[in-house]
């Protein structure tokens, strides 16, 4: 959903650029007014596109964080989990042991 996001901004902001070039380039100006606005239009197009990135890399730093977060849960949930199967492995194996040595007596 994001990459889709991203690509339509894009597509839409490289729109923006090509049209107001398109159009400063049929407008009539002088050369050096046309060169000015060019290069205003990119600067702003630049400065959308840098905003947006800082954006989508702050949003990927939330996700990255919250998923290490929960990668840390589910780490310490499953070494519980473990933990109390070979606590429950060790408990059958003395009760077998047990009732093995108590068959022997009999």
């Amino acid at each position: 959903m994001e990459g889709k996001k991203t690509t339509v901004l894009l597509a839409f902001l490289g729109g923006v650029v090509v049209g107001g070039i398109a159009a400063l380039l049929l407008a009539p100006a002088s050369g050096s007014e046309v060169r000015k606005k060019i290069k205003e239009e990119m600067d702003e197009a630049l400065d959308k596109v840098k905003t947006e990135a800082e954006a989508l890399k702050s949003k990927a730093e939330e996700i990255t964080s919250k998923g290490k977060e929960i990668i840390e849960s589910k780490k310490e949930e499953l070494k519980e989990a473990v933990e109390k199967s070979k606590e429950t492995l060790k408990e059958k194996k003395e009760e077998l042991a047990s009732k093995l040595l108590k068959k022997e007596e009999v």
